[in-house]
């Protein structure tokens, strides 16, 4: 084998490194976005400890399952301020789901985004989950983003810390 063909050899297992490495980071962007979006559930289901309010349109005597008494309707706990939100209907719960993900190309590096969010919009048009997040002039926060990436977090670094080359 002579120097051409051993440097075009040399450059033909670099570019199948790099694509290898390259289809990895795509796929790890996925799977980081749907452990986010796991985490993001988990989050948001449980038990909370605001107020109780009762579902509107349940209005026959049944047992309440929090207190195990007969009640006149069905009653769900809201969520305390500082608390993450309740999930009563589970439509903001169902709404999260990976938005994006794709790879920006800037000289020799390849960046790979990848994000999951909620697109679950209110009257007026805003984002049910900024609202929440952050809180409106009537209501306190119900932060969820912070547990939701504390819960995510270790189980990501794991993803992206796995060896890339076997």
């Amino acid at each position: 084998m002579d120097g051409q063909q051993a440097n075009a050899e040399i450059t033909r297992i670099v570019e199948n490194v790099v694509k290898n490495i390259e289809d990895q980071m795509q796929s790890r962007g996925v799977r980081a976005a749907n452990e986010l979006s796991g985490a993001v559930k988990q989050v948001l289901s449980g038990e909370r400890s605001g107020r109780r309010y009762r579902v509107p349109g349940t209005y026959r005597r049944q047992r309440d399952k929090a207190t195990g008494r007969m009640r006149n309707g069905v009653y769900y706990t809201a969520s305390a301020p500082g608390e993450p939100p309740a999930n009563r209907t589970g439509d903001f719960w169902v709404s999260f789901n990976q938005t994006k993900a794709y790879a920006e190309h800037t000289g020799k590096a390849v960046h790979y985004h990848s994000q999951t969010g909620s697109s679950y919009r209110v009257k007026g048009g805003r984002l049910l989950g900024e609202m929440l997040e952050n809180g409106t002039r009537r209501m306190l926060p119900r932060p969820y983003m912070q547990p939701t990436i504390d819960r995510a977090m270790p189980n990501i670094i794991r993803i992206y810390s796995a060896p890339y080359i076997r």
